[in-house]
């Protein structure tokens, strides 16, 4: 009779790392709101972070259309989201929000 072997998988993940989901590095263009913009540093099912030229509020919600281009097609992927932290960095900010509703488009 042939033994079993019993496995546990242990995530690999930094103790301090807080998010819930993993996030996929990309760089797409993004309108919140009518009136401003920014470009995608990482997304995820659960929040995304990107840069900005000016400040969030920590606590904001904000109305988010990314622009995924896909095979020659523009999908805009839009969702509410609540900004978690703002941090200053070259040229600008790192806003860090947490999805509110899923994409919608």
């Amino acid at each position: 009779m042939a033994t079993v072997e019993h496995r546990v998988v242990v995530p690999l993940r930094r103790r301090e790392e807080q998010r819930g989901a993993e996030r996929f590095e990309m760089e797409l263009p993004l309108a919140v709101g009518s009136d401003r913009a920014g470009i995608t540093r990482d997304l995820s099912v659960s929040g995304l972070s990107f840069t900005a030229r000016e400040p969030y509020t920590v606590g904001e919600e904000i109305d988010l259309t990314v622009e995924y281009l896909l095979d020659g097609h523009n999908f805009p992927l839009r969702c509410l989201a609540t900004v978690v932290r703002c941090d200053p960095c070259a040229g600008g900010y790192t806003v860090g929000a947490r999805l509110n509703t899923a994409f919608l488009e």
